[in-house]
C-alpha cells in the first residue's frame, strides 16, 4: 500500500525548497509521481480590482510578470527533484489561489504535502491558511510541515490522536501508507469531559484494524488536565515523535474555515508534521 500520486505547494516562500525536498525523499520512497503546484494569483488580483476606468487589458504587462514568476518557481521544481532522484514528477500552474487550486487538484492526488501558514503572513487574518483550506476542501490528506521544517527520512515514531470520529477513522486510512512504515505507532486517546471516545473498545478495535494492515500500533490512554491539543504537542515531545496523524472537523462559510478546538492548537502550535485528513 503506497501513495501514487503526491502534490507539493511550490511558491516564493524560504520554505519552498525544504518542502520540495521533504517531497521528493516521499516520493521516492513510496514509487510515487510527484506533481509540483504553482500559482500565479491573477484570479484574486482580478476579483479584488475594482478601480474605476481600469481595463483588464491595461493590466497585462502585470499578468505576465506573475505568469513568468511561476514559471521560474516550476523550473526550478523540476531542477529539485530531477537531482533528488525523482523518476516521474510534473509541474501545474494555475491562475487561481493557491488554497482553492490544491484543493482542486488534490482530487486527482493521493497526498497534498503544504506547509504550515505563518501567523504574520500577509492577507491571513479572518480567512483560512491553505493547510486549513485544502484539508476541509479536499478528499486527500494533507501532510502539514512545521516551521522550521522537519523533514525526517522517515515517520519511525508516530502518534495517531484517536476519538472515534469518521474523521479520525479516516485520518488512520489515509495515513497506512506511512504507518505501515513506522516502527512504532501510539493510538492516542485524550479523555476529556467533551471527548467523543464511547469506550475503550473502540480504540482496541481500531489497533485491530491497523495490526492487520501490519502497524506495529500500542493504545495508550492519556488523562490531560488542560486543552487537549496541547496534551497531544507535550506527548508528541516526549515520545520524540516524527508524524502526528488526526482527523480534522469544521465548516466552510465563503472564504472562512473554522476547524475544531485541536485542530486549530495543533496548527498554531505545530513542531512536528502532521496529516490531516477530514
Amino acid at each position: 500500500m503506497d501513495y501514487k500520486t503526491i502534490l507539493v505547494h511550490i511558491d516564493d516562500s524560504p520554505e519552498t525548497p525544504d518542502r520540495v525536498a521533504f517531497a521528493a525523499r516521499l516520493a521516492s520512497a513510496q514509487g510515487a509521481h510527484l506533481v509540483g503546484m504553482a500559482q500565479t494569483g491573477i484570479s484574486r488580483f482580478i476579483r479584488e480590482t475594482t478601480l474605476p476606468g481600469v481595463e483588464l487589458g491595461d493590466l497585462t504587462p502585470l499578468f505576465g510578470s506573475l505568469r513568468e514568476a511561476a514559471e521560474l518557481r516550476a523550473a526550478h521544481f523540476d531542477t529539485l527533484v530531477q537531482q533528488a532522484g525523482v523518476t516521474s514528477f510534473a509541474h501545474r500552474i494555475d491562475d487561481d489561489e493557491p488554497g482553492t487550486a490544491l484543493a482542486l487538484q488534490a482530487m486527482y492526488a493521493d497526498l497534498v504535502v503544504v506547509s504550515r501558514t505563518a501567523h504574520d503572513a500577509p492577507g491571513i487574518a479572518g480567512i483560512a491558511g491553505i493547510p486549513e483550506y485544502v484539508a476541509l476542501n479536499s478528499p486527500s490528506p494533507v501532510l502539514v510541515l512545521p516551521h522550521p521544517q522537519a523533514s525526517p527520512a522517515a515517520f519511525e515514531r508516530v502518534i495517531v490522536a484517536w476519538n472515534a470520529s469518521p474523521e479520525a477513522a479516516r485520518a488512520v486510512r489515509h495515513a497506512l501508507p506511512l504507518l505501515v512504515r513506522a516502527r512504532h505507532v501510539e493510538l492516542a486517546i485524550f479523555d476529556e469531559e467533551s471527548s467523543s471516545v464511547r469506550s475503550l473498545e473502540d480504540a482496541e478495535a481500531m489497533a485491530q484494524f491497523m495490526a492487520r494492515h501490519g502497524v506495529p500500533v500500542e493504545v495508550c490512554r492519556h488523562h490531560p488536565r488542560g486543552e487537549v491539543g496541547n496534551a497531544l504537542l507535550v506527548r508528541a515531545g516526549d515520545r520524540k515523535a516524527d508524524l502526528l496523524v488526526m482527523g480534522c472537523y469544521g465548516h466552510s462559510r465563503y472564504r472562512e474555515i473554522l476547524l475544531g478546538g485541536v485542530s486549530r492548537t495543533v496548527l498554531r502550535r505545530l513542531s512536528v508534521p502532521v496529516l490531516l485528513a477530514h
